[in-house]
């Protein structure tokens, strides 16, 4: 047995006493209200897990996530296929090596996709020089840098969405989110800011569809957390429903995409469950 198939047998089976551990743990079932319904969740264990603990968008053929484990020095860019969601390419350094060395990037977080790209959001150790860095789908290698100024951005850039019709890139500090801000697509120059009619807290991860921002909150020390909207025109914010995640060890509310799928799903989510691993569920809306 050569080394690299030995490696490769280790880690079989470890995700496999992973697995079994994990169906002993599992702490209930998720539950939300009214407004919309899980219809089903994908778990994701392990290295799977690792690869999807931050950032989730789809074209509506692939879900695309991101992962980082800070402590370890390990990011990710993982592509799946949205039915089987098998795991088709993976990239696992997605930050290049002299902004690592240079200014200490080491975190991958909200993602989006947008015109054949992907768009993530990336943070430096400091939270000192938020960075946007678009991927080719495909193959999800490097596209291109962009540098963000950091003057509305004090503690980095945790998430970021394409709002294409308009023209905009989404983003905003991580939390007591009073604006979000909107930079122009074509040269990722800062245009304009979107006052909320109402404060929204601890923002991982957000996506556009027809017009509606739908963000992911995550609720400090609780199980139950929100996806608001927000009507990128006048900034008025709305709550659309509260998830409620049993997890003995708690649970984070992560990325969030949306994209109308053929078995009526609409909203996808990412919740990190610190008892088994990351889920990736997935809600349509109440009639």
């Amino acid at each position: 047995m050569t080394g690299i198939n030995f490696i490769d047998a280790i880690l079989s089976v470890l995700v496999s006493i992973c697995m079994l551990f994990t169906g002993f743990m599992d702490s209930g079932d998720a539950s939300s209200t009214p407004e919309v319904e899980l219809v089903k969740e994908d778990k994701l264990v392990f290295l799977d897990a690792f690869a999807s603990g931050q950032g989730v968008t789809t074209d509506g053929e692939y879900y695309y996530t991101s992962g980082s484990l800070t402590a370890f020095g390990m990011t990710s860019l993982t592509k799946w296929d949205a039915d089987s969601m098998e795991q088709l390419v993976q990239n696992d350094a997605p930050i290049p090596q002299d902004y690592i060395d240079d200014y200490g990037h080491d975190h991958v977080g909200g993602i989006s996709y947008y015109d054949g790209k992907i768009y993530a959001a990336v943070e430096d150790e400091a939270e000192a020089m938020p960075l946007v860095i678009t991927y080719d789908a495909r193959s999800l290698k490097l596209v291109e840098v962009y540098e963000l100024p950091n003057n509305n951005l004090p503690d980095g850039i945790p998430w970021c969405c394409v709002d294409g019709e308009n023209g905009y890139l989404y983003c905003s500090q991580f939390n007591e989110v009073n604006e979000i801000l909107a930079f122009d697509l074509e040269t990722m120059e800062y245009s304009h800011s979107i006052k909320l009619s109402e404060q929204v807290v601890r923002i991982q991860g957000g996506e556009v569809y027809d017009g509606v921002l739908y963000l992911s909150s995550d609720i400090a020390d609780s199980n139950d957390d929100k996806i608001m909207t927000v009507d990128v025109k006048t900034g008025e914010v709305n709550e659309l429903c509260t998830r409620s995640l049993p997890s003995l060890a708690g649970n984070e509310a992560e990325g969030v995409t949306v994209y109308p799928m053929a078995d009526g799903t609409f909203i996808h989510v990412l919740d990190y469950d610190k008892t088994v691993g990351v889920y990736l569920r997935h809600y349509k809306l109440s009639e």
